[in-house]
């Protein structure tokens, strides 16, 4: 992926759950020019960046020889009105894995307050060449703290 959309894995359990932070500043690119009177986060970013933060459950329950691939996504629900300066928490839960796919569902939070949710999200998985590479991408993610769940 080319632009990363969450700060740090806080917990991981691999097949299972996974949690982590988003911190959104005005400085973010996504906010550059994007509205006149005041700056808002568009909703499907703060999606992507829940996506993306599950997809780190399925990538460790099967030892980073697979990557995903979003396919589908569903019963998504986004914050309207989400302006910068805030700590985001995300969490996601897989319903289901193989070698070939997983299911989750996703949601973040504001101070206790769910503000977007995804109820499925179906991933593809793609043999990686280099799990080496994929791992050490966890590694940076999730901080030494977290080295050990993977």
């Amino acid at each position: 992926m080319r632009f990363l959309l969450f700060d740090r894995i806080t917990s991981i359990e691999p097949g299972k759950r996974v949690s982590g932070v988003k911190c959104v500043n005005l400085t973010d690119e996504s906010l550059r020019g994007h509205f006149d009177r005041r700056a808002l986060v568009p909703g499907s970013l703060v999606i992507e960046s829940m996506i993306q933060l599950t997809a780190w459950a399925a990538i460790t329950k099967h030892d980073f020889v697979y990557s995903v691939v979003l396919s589908v996504l569903e019963d998504a629900q986004i914050p309207p009105d989400l302006g910068p300066g805030h700590r985001i928490d995300l969490f996601g839960e897989l319903l289901g894995t193989n070698p070939k796919g997983s299911m989750a569902r996703t949601w973040a939070e504001i101070d206790g307050e769910r503000i977007a949710s995804v109820g499925r999200v179906i991933y593809a998985h793609m043999p990686v060449p280099d799990p080496e590479a994929l791992r050490a991408q966890y590694r940076y993610l999730s901080g030494p703290a977290l080295e050990s769940d993977a």
